[in-house]
């Protein structure tokens, strides 16, 4: 089973038809139109969906429990979370905003357990807390 990393946006961007050594990029990587569907209808408000390709560590895993049982792969999931806010901010006009959900393949019809708000202009790395079935709606 694999854990996925939807993304939400308001305006289409051109999907990665390549292999890139990014840390992540936005692409379609474990799931089906289906699982998009179920994800955009039940979480999102955004009209175009996608996934993070993360191809250093999960951001998954930059929650409490990681920092205190293993900092070596919290350190690495948060360097992971610093390098997408980069590309959001990028991305994103000023004023916009962007919907992240996270969960396993399969569970996309589930309830959220956790919701968090991100603002990219001020983040508040410590306090963000990210697991399995979290919605992160992050604002530029």
């Amino acid at each position: 089973m694999s854990m996925a990393t939807y993304i939400g946006l308001n305006f289409e961007v051109k999907i990665n038809e390549y292999y890139t050594e990014e840390e992540v990029e936005i692409d379609y990587v474990f799931s089906d139109e289906e699982n998009r569907n179920v994800v955009q209808q039940k979480h999102f408000t955004t009209p175009y969906i996608y996934e993070v390709s993360e191809k250093g560590h999960p951001i998954w895993q930059m929650n409490e429990d990681q920092r205190i049982h293993s900092p070596h792969n919290y350190e690495k999931s948060k360097k992971t979370f610093l390098y997408l806010c980069d590309l959001l901010k990028q991305l994103l006009p000023k004023g916009d905003y962007c919907e992240i959900y996270i969960c396993w393949l399969g569970e996309e019809d589930e309830e959220r357990e956790k919701i968090t708000e991100i603002h990219l202009n001020n983040l508040q790395i410590r306090s963000i807390d990210i697991e399995e079935k979290c919605f992160i709606r992050v604002e530029n």
